[in-house]
């Protein structure tokens, strides 16, 4: 049962809330040998050279083609097949656990009352494409005793997700009984009940129940923390200019986030934080903290959250 929390007062700045559980992020120091085939979107753990020459890239046997660091793409590879190279070293990907909680929830096949959990298995599916190893774990009740459970169990990740909470709620009391409980909330919107906690030295993001709020905060938070714990660049979203088509109220005080749906250079916003909006959306316009509208004919950067390195 959710009720008054001692810490509701405790809310970070969605920068301090990055830079708290940023410094939990060592990069992984575990490495694997991987074929060239599957090695898109991981991490070189030392300079990757040439084996034959390639003239036409004036690269000659033993150069280096890319440097230890370099997260490799698609184009990255061809490169490397035209230079003799079969496979490569590189840096295991950080490991994250998953975890939905809630009473009402269910994996599949929802009955009266119930309803399909979608937060976390979407969430699970941006943090396999940012890079991460993910282990999705089955619905957890709101009971102390199994969330405590939940908790522990994954606290050999590296990080842990957990959706469907809110301040004051029984996973809070668990994480703080066990842990720090660094803060209730983060000054974006929607996602206002994000907490921040960390339980032996493993950084855990609290994520409300709403799709939507959920989606902001693991695009905000656990993408930057996830790219700092595979020691990856963190590569801005790609924009577009469009027209605000209709007004956009937000709070002062919070960092907002407006999906949109982007058509010939306007930008119409999506209303409510269920479901439909962050599955429709186009693309998200972000409010700065300090500005209460924003009016429709004003100019907008439309953010593309779906871009995934």
């Amino acid at each position: 049962m959710t009720g008054p929390s001692p810490t509701d007062r405790e809310e970070r700045s969605l920068e301090t809330a990055r830079r708290q559980l940023g410094s939990y992020a060592v990069p992984v120091d575990r490495t694997d040998r991987v074929p060239l085939s599957v090695a898109v979107g991981r991490v070189l753990a030392e300079d990757a050279t040439a084996a034959e020459a390639v003239p036409e890239a004036d690269i000659a046997v033993d150069d280096a083609v890319f440097e230890r660091g370099r997260q490799l793409g698609p184009a990255d590879l061809g490169l490397l097949k035209a230079a003799g190279r079969n496979e490569l070293h590189v840096r295991q990907r950080p490991q994250v656990g998953i975890v939905p909680t809630g009473d009402e929830l269910v994996q599949r096949e929802a009955a009266d009352g119930e309803r399909v959990e979608t937060a976390g298995f979407t969430l699970a599916q941006y943090a396999d494409r940012w890079g991460a190893k993910v282990t999705y774990r089955d619905v957890v009740a709101d009971d102390a005793p199994a969330l405590r459970a939940a908790v522990q169990r994954d606290l050999t990740r590296d990080a842990v997700a957990l959706t469907g909470t809110e301040p004051g709620d029984a996973l809070r009391e668990v994480v703080a009984d066990l842990g720090d409980l660094i803060a209730e909330r983060v000054a974006i919107t929607p996602g206002h009940e994000t907490g921040l906690a960390v339980v032996e030295d493993r950084p855990l993001l609290l994520l409300p129940e709403s799709p939507v709020a959920a989606r902001v905060g693991a695009v905000q938070l656990l993408r930057p923390l996830l790219k700092a714990f595979g020691g990856a660049p963190l590569s801005s979203h790609p924009t577009a200019d469009a027209t605000l088509t209709e007004d956009v109220a937000t709070a002062a005080a919070r960092r907002a986030f407006v999906p949109v749906s982007h058509e010939q250079g306007t930008a119409t916003p999506l209303s409510a934080t269920d479901l439909g909006p962050a599955t429709r959306a186009d693309g998200w316009v972000t409010v700065p903290e300090g500005t209460e509208a924003v009016a429709a004919g004003e100019r907008v950067a439309v953010e593309d959250w779906d871009y995934l390195p």
